[in-house]
């Protein structure tokens, strides 16, 4: 059975404080009847003590005197029970019985005193032995029981009155503590609900700072980091489908490429032509642009796993140069190029995925320097580091995107993909390297960097990169 929290908070403090102030009002209006009592008593017993050891004559206006200090009637009776002097009108007669009463000298509680009914009101009676008024054989001492009532009741009305409010208070406050925090369960268990059913929405912050609100942030923590993971998810499945139609697509491009390249050099032997014409020549070096493309994105997809070898970024370089230069000229781009010395940008990696990488930066230069632009590719050791720059004289990327342009599937292109960067990104990250871009004297740079590995140290890094190639090929 479902116990809102509402209840569990209300109903045990609720009870508690009910049972407490009940409690406490009982106690003082049961000390304050108490005291009310012993303060009648007192008086009534002075009266008594005066009586039982004053010799006085007791006639009507000393009886009243005496009424007016005890607040009891006083009835004066002689030897055969008959009144002589009474505070009481309707007392002309007392009651059969009460002659036979015991005479007081003590009073413990009202309580223990018989009643009598005279008219319309209701006595406590004690019966004494005046002394001194030989005419007057027995006094006896009535006291109204609606006095003491009433008496008992203006006692306990104090109490009462500060008990009720206290408790209604109270009540009031537990009811609004609890709905108040059940409130604010009731948002935090609404958004929980809403993340379980894939809504990953946060709750504002309500200002306090409480345990509930540490939950409550907590949980836009989680709900934000979800919300996260699932994009991330959904693009590395969009990813993965990508790469495994790309390489299929891929495999049928590589042949066919292979194939006319193939041809065409076929041709080229047999039917030498002209030598002022280049057609072919361009021809056979867009044909070889296109394979190494493709080959690259079969490596960059995964749908081919290469051996990670030492290389030369120098000489990757001088290789990738012819490649661009026939793209420069038909969009009328300046390119320049800077190659350090031999072996001084030695790096460990998947070559024909940073090749991949490379022409991928470069096609992207030539396009956004545009006609009349310039392209620039160098390649330098810092440090422990090799880094190739692909600068260019373009505006920029769009600034709606800058911050995620190496995201998959993130293009200012009208056409592109949104895939050559994020690719070219995750092979120089998987072999220890970064790549980013900047703004720089009204230049964009691509930077590209990889850890520097000297000739000698290639079989060290290549047993390395043995490793990793297990892991990629588990992953797939």
């Amino acid at each position: 059975m479902r116990w809102p929290i509402r209840h569990q908070i209300l109903l045990p403090f609720a009870a508690v404080v009910l049972l407490a102030v009940t409690a406490l009002t009982i106690v003082a209006v049961t000390l304050a009847v108490r005291r009310s009592e012993r303060q009648t008593l007192i008086q009534l017993q002075n009266t008594i003590d005066t009586l039982s050891q004053t010799n006085v004559n007791y006639t009507v206006p000393v009886l009243l005197k005496i009424r007016g200090f005890s607040g009891a009637h006083l009835v004066a009776c002689d030897e055969s029970g008959a009144v002589i002097a009474s505070t009481l009108p309707e007392a002309t007669q007392l009651p059969a019985g009460i002659s036979t009463a015991p005479t007081r000298r003590d009073l413990s509680s009202l309580a223990a005193l018989p009643t009598v009914a005279l008219g319309d009101a209701r006595y406590f009676v004690a019966r004494l032995q005046p002394r001194g008024d030989r005419e007057i054989r027995a006094l006896y001492i009535f006291y109204p029981v609606e006095r003491w009532s009433r008496v008992q009741w203006d006692a306990a009305v104090l109490p009462v009155m500060v008990g009720g409010p206290a408790l209604a208070l109270t009540s009031v406050v537990a009811l609004w503590l609890a709905h108040r925090f059940s409130r604010r369960l009731g948002r935090l268990q609404a958004q929980v609900a809403s993340i379980a059913a894939g809504d990953f929405l946060e709750i504002a912050d309500d200002g306090r700072r409480d345990e509930i609100q540490e939950l409550v942030i907590s949980v836009n923590q989680m709900a934000a980091q979800l919300r996260g993971l699932r994009g991330s998810i959904a693009d590395a499945e969009r990813t993965r489908l990508l790469a495994q139609l790309a390489g299929g697509l891929a495999h049928q491009l590589r042949n066919g490429v292979a194939g006319a390249r193939l041809a065409l050099q076929l041709h080229q032997r047999r039917c030498p032509s002209v030598s002022a014409d280049t057609s072919l020549d361009v021809a056979l070096r867009q044909l070889s642009l296109t394979e190494t493309q493709v080959r690259g994105l079969l490596s960059l997809g995964r749908a081919e796993i290469r051996e990670a070898t030492w290389c030369d970024v120098g000489e990757l370089l001088a290789e990738i140069e012819p490649l661009l230069r026939p793209t420069c000229e038909h969009a009328g781009v300046v390119l320049s190029t800077r190659f350090p010395t031999v072996d001084s940008t030695g790096v460990v990696v998947e070559v024909e995925g940073l090749r991949a990488a490379i022409l991928n930066l470069g096609l992207n230069a030539i396009e956004a320097a545009g006609r009349r632009g310039s392209v620039s590719m160098e390649a330098r050791r810092d440090g422990l580091f090799v880094t190739i720059d692909v600068c260019d004289t373009g505006p920029g990327p769009p600034p709606d995107i800058a911050d995620s342009l190496f995201d998959p599937f993130v293009t200012g292109k009208p056409e592109g993909v949104g895939l050559g960067l994020s690719l070219a990104r995750r092979i120089a990250v998987e072999y220890g390297g970064s790549l980013a871009w900047l703004r720089e004297s009204g230049r964009t740079i691509f930077r590209l960097t990889l850890p520097a590995v000297d000739p000698t140290g290639g079989e060290k890094r290549k047993a390395e990169s043995g490793k990793r190639e297990q892991l990629l090929k588990s992953e797939i």
